[in-house]
């Protein structure tokens, strides 16, 4: 028995049945549909295109559902795959090892199962492909539960193994849990549980089929301990491929038609580019869109990247943290097409139909239960954005397209009217967000590199936010975080995934001190295998956006978020530590001996130092400083950049920032806080006070309303 598989009509966001027969064999492929899927098969199954046809090498043998496993792995051509071993999965982990031992993919020991099922999401987040992590029965399968949330709602696709207890296990024996029923459509897009060993090979290629067709996201597999061993005799995998239908949907010539239309005799037309843009590989398509055309193009945080940031034709991020005229283009636009994103309500807020309220609305999406699902719109087209937009392009090509200069410059004169507020002090050597990131990006071309060769994961969070702000993006797949589920612990994990997805890049974890000590497990991975990725912990002593809305709305009372405890920093009396680590060096005469000193004067020092995350980082075999000051900083990132293999930097920020732009729990749009009227001052500057929604133009000084300290009308039950 195995969970039927969800195809690109249907996300799979509620339960369903929960077994289904195995039919026979059908070929869906091409018939109804009149596509040659031969490159598309080729794409997801390298195996049937290599020379020696990994994966298929073993046909009419008889083969355990383990090693069943490990040769459908070799047919996609996975890589790597992350995880922990147990009892119950260890028929699993030796197939894979004999898999890792002769080359068909690496098994890579993680510190945690979270950190393996994000170091899943982050390869497939930095390449497209599928990422694959493993965990044993009860709490292995559970830890992956997180990583595997955040790979679905972000669209990312994940395939996670677990091991189980037998078919013949009571339900309480030992460790067992029922993994299936608590993920599948909550935690996963899909997840299955092959019941007999002759239901291994449906079960596999329905869940790769799950995680990869339509919206992407995460599966899992849930293999009884005897199915792992029994055998069964392997069938050629085309015949379990051809059940499925591996096609994308595509706009009708008539939606093409409209769209050109739309597109061609609009004045203020806005493309709206989310997630599925990157992952339909869109980028190019939408770049000449816009730059042919004249098209401002936003984008949500997971479509960064996708134009430039210093790209003319980029307004920048839309939605709560982003840029104002981001925000502001849609409510001014008269055509405003969303490409690959779904009205999130960090984007439009409580009141979805004030989101582009005057303009004729778009929406082409791969999910079609994103459509008209939030925000009603006038055309939908259930469709790949690529496909969509190449096609839309040569329809355009014999139409007369609108002049948009005049549109153009209204919005760059926002841009520039309405920037971000920093909160640097350029006079200061103290260390801010803003200026981190900015040093990092000179520190990164003054070391020969190119933004982008730069892949940088980022923690949630107030530097998270920050980043989307700062830290320029230049291709898609290049800037990666976790959005839907908002995951704490990610960007660690997230960065080892992307550093062997991505072998050719730099990669940047950006992490705060809340994050790091929830993801810390991973420098364990990390440092066993010095996988190369660059660490900037900033640590404000605080759970930072956390204590940021105990500020904004429950006045300040920030005990459950201060990571000090009430801990005070106390002045160290270095000239005594030095001498007591020197004599404590001296007097040591093995290797335990110099661990004691060094852990002793550790100790010592984070009483009053409290705490020492480089010495956390150090003792994984992590070169590691910590520094408070700009000049300290500059020096140490380039010291960073220049060495090969893991380095971290912890950034001490002396002062709490607040994120604006923000938008309001239970507000709008048009109801964006702009900034402070100063850095921490509390007195909020509303985009409305200078500017004028009704006429699309600034105030003038005298028109312009006074700031707000407080308002008393937010409806804090709307996050």
């Amino acid at each position: 028995m195995r969970l039927p598989d969800r195809g690109h009509n249907d996300t799979c966001w509620g339960p369903t049945a929960m077994t289904t027969t195995i039919e026979p064999a059908q070929d869906q492929t091409s018939a109804s549909h009149g596509t040659d899927m031969t490159p598309l098969r080729t794409r997801l199954f390298p195996g049937l295109a290599k020379p020696g046809l990994p994966g298929t090498t073993r046909y009419g043998q008889s083969l355990s559902g383990a090693d069943m496993t490990a040769e459908f792995m070799r047919l996609t051509g996975a890589e790597y795959v992350f995880g922990i071993p147990g009892g119950a999965s260890l028929p699993l982990n030796d197939a894979l090892t004999h898999a890792h031992g002769d080359g068909g993919f690496r098994y890579i020991l993680t510190g945690h199962e979270q950190g393996a099922a994000f170091e899943a999401e982050g390869y497939a987040a930095a390449t497209g492909r599928a990422g694959w992590c493993t965990g044993t029965s009860g709490p292995g399968a559970t830890n992956l539960i997180t990583g595997l949330a955040d790979a679905f709602r972000d669209s990312r696709p994940v395939i996670a193994l677990t091991g189980n207890t037998a078919t013949t296990a009571e339900p309480e024996a030992f460790q067992a849990i029922d993994i299936v029923s608590i993920t599948h459509g909550k935690a996963t897009k899909a997840s299955f549980r092959p019941e007999r060993p002759e239901e291994v090979q449906p079960a596999l290629v329905a869940a790769y089929h799950a995680a990869m067709i339509g919206r992407p996201g995460s599966v899992l597999v849930d293999f009884p301990k005897d199915i792992q061993i029994k055998p069964s005799v392997m069938r050629p995998w085309e015949e379990f491929i051809a059940r499925h239908d591996w096609s994308t949907p595509q706009a009708s010539d008539e939606q093409i038609r409209q769209l050109a239309d739309l597109l061609a005799s609009a004045d203020r037309p806005v493309l709206y580019c989310g997630h599925g843009c990157v992952i339909d590989d869109a980028t190019e398509a939408i770049r000449t869109l816009s730059h042919r055309y004249n098209i401002p193009v936003v984008t949500t945080v997971h479509g960064l990247g996708i134009l430039a940031t210093d790209d003319t034709n980029n307004f920048g991020m839309i939605g709560m943290h982003g840029t104002v005229v981001a925000n502001i283009a849609p409510f001014l636009a008269d055509v405003t097409v969303a490409l690959g994103a779904r009205f999130d309500d960090r984007v439009v807020g409580a009141r979805p139909a004030e989101f582009s309220p005057d303009a004729t609305l778009v929406h082409v999406d791969i999910d079609s239960r994103q459509l008209n699902r939030v925000r009603p719109v006038n055309l939908a087209i259930h469709a790949g954005v690529r496909d969509t937009i190449l096609r839309v392009l040569a329809a355009l090509e014999s139409r007369t397209v609108a002049s948009r200069e005049t549109w153009h410059a209204r919005l760059a004169e926002l841009r520039t009217e309405l920037p971000f507020a920093s909160y640097d002090d350029a006079t200061s050597e103290e260390l801010s967000h803003e200026w981190v990131y900015a040093e990092m990006v000179s520190a990164i071309t003054d070391n020969g590199r190119h933004l982008d060769e730069v892949v940088a994961t980022f923690d949630v969070g107030t530097h998270q936010m920050k980043g989307a702000q700062w830290f320029p993006a230049t291709q898609p797949r290049s800037w990666i975080t976790s959005g839907g589920m908002g995951s704490m612990a990610c960007a660690l994990p997230l960065a080892v995934g992307a550093a062997y997805g991505r072998p050719d890049a730099t990669i940047i974890a950006c992490v705060g001190d809340g994050g790091f000590v929830m993801s810390s497990h991973e420098l364990d991975t990390i440092g066993a295998y010095q996988v190369p990725v660059k660490i900037i912990l900033f640590d404000d002593a605080a759970l930072g956006m956390v204590t940021n809305w105990h500020g904004l709305f429950f006045e300040g009372r920030d005990m459950t978020s201060e990571r000090r405890r009430g801990r005070t920093v106390s002045k160290v009396d270095v000239a005594a530590y030095r001498q007591m680590i020197v004599e404590g060096l001296n007097r040591a005469e093995t290797a335990d001996d110099l661990a004691n000193v060094l852990a002793s004067a550790t100790n010592e020092l984070a009483h009053t130092e409290w705490p020492l995350f480089t010495a956390t980082a150090a003792g994984y075999g992590i070169p590691a400083e910590r520094v408070h000051s700009k000049e300290a900083f500059r020096e140490a990132v380039r010291r960073m950049f220049d060495r090969s293999g893991p380095y971290m930097i912890q950034v001490m920020l002396p002062t709490k920032n607040q994120v604006y732009p923000l938008m309001e729990p239970g507000t709008t749009p048009q109801d964006l806080v702009w900034k402070e009227s100063s850095p921490g001052s509390g007195v909020r500057v509303y985009v409305k006070d200078v500017f004028d929604y009704a006429s699309g133009q600034m105030k003038g000084s005298e028109s312009r309303g006074p700031a707000s300290a407080r308002r008393d009308d937010i409806d804090l039950s709307v996050v």
